[in-house]
């Protein structure tokens, strides 16, 4: 019995990695990106991925100068295969996430349900990504 099990999370777990393909080979600083023409990175797949100039500068507003080269995107909604909620993580991540939900002290970490995260993409759909995450 134990087998099946031991077989049944591996497979998950392989399955979780293929979609997280999309993902960044290396995430830029909201600095770097608004300094960049064509603002973009490469994703683990090879793909390129392309940023909203737009988008970039409504993340800009929302934080400090000084904080630009802090922040890594694109913004990581972590979903868990336990299925309880998606996650924020990082400080300014949490700000801007909360100030585009009009939520107050959010700290260091959120979770956000569905509608939540609905409202996330659409505001930010260039500057968030999914990660699926394993126990």
């Amino acid at each position: 019995m134990r087998g099946n099990v031991d077989r049944d999370e591996r497979l998950l777990k392989k399955q979780i990695l293929a979609l997280n393909r999309h993902l960044p080979q290396r995430r830029k600083s909201l600095k770097e990106l608004l300094e960049e023409d064509k603002p973009h990175i490469m994703g683990v797949d090879g793909t390129r991925h392309r940023f909203k100039k737009k988008e970039l500068e409504k993340i800009a507003s929302f934080i400090s100068q000084d904080e630009w080269a802090k922040l890594k995107l694109p913004l990581y909604i972590e979903i868990r295969s336990e299925g309880s909620g998606s996650r924020i993580k990082g400080k300014l991540e949490c700000q801007i996430v909360c100030r585009i939900l009009e939520k107050e002290d959010c700290g260091e970490e959120i979770y956000i349900y569905r509608a939540d995260v609905k409202i996330i993409r659409r505001e930010l759909p260039t500057t968030s990504q999914y990660i699926f995450l394993v126990k």
